[in-house]
């Protein structure tokens, strides 16, 4: 689930008509749809409330300006924060998506974000979806496999 032609974005609907959210396809698709034609000038990191009727609500964050790398401290204040829209919720869960300009591929600073996002989720008890990643040149899934911690030989 990587690159889409401009053709292949889906269209972007007011919140109460975008499809449910049921599977990480729908949830690549959703991602895709908001995020349209790619390409961005700076780090961002976007947070999305999906209901547990499995439906994204109006609540989308976008946080400008992110460092390059996540500070765990930060990231743990705003599992704090988010904590309490779940708990409105049970059954909510939060999709967070990094964006940052430049080429596909993971970078060590997207793994950091990824794997700093999983891991103060876990902290926190926030019931959470895969991250996502935007560049300039595709939306993608962190697969599993891309949050083990890589070592150098």
């Amino acid at each position: 689930m990587g690159r889409m032609d401009e053709e292949d974005i889906p269209p972007l609907l007011p919140v109460d008509q975008m499809p449910p959210i049921r599977s990480q396809h729908d949830l690549h698709r959703h991602w895709r749809a908001l995020m349209g034609r790619l390409g961005f000038s700076q780090r961002y990191l976007w947070l999305q409330l999906i209901d547990s009727d499995q439906r994204a609500t109006p609540l989308l964050m976008q946080i400008e300006e992110v460092p390059e790398r996540p500070e765990p401290g930060m990231l743990d204040n705003l599992m704090v924060a988010l904590s309490h829209l779940v708990a409105e919720d049970h059954g909510s869960t939060i999709a967070p998506l990094v964006a940052r300009p430049g080429p596909a591929g993971i970078t060590a600073a997207d793994h950091a974000w990824a794997a700093g996002l999983t891991a103060a989720a876990r902290r926190g008890g926030i019931p959470m979806e895969p991250v996502h990643l935007a560049t300039d040149e595709e939306v993608r899934i962190f697969a599993p496999d891309d949050l083990i911690e890589r070592r150098s030989a």
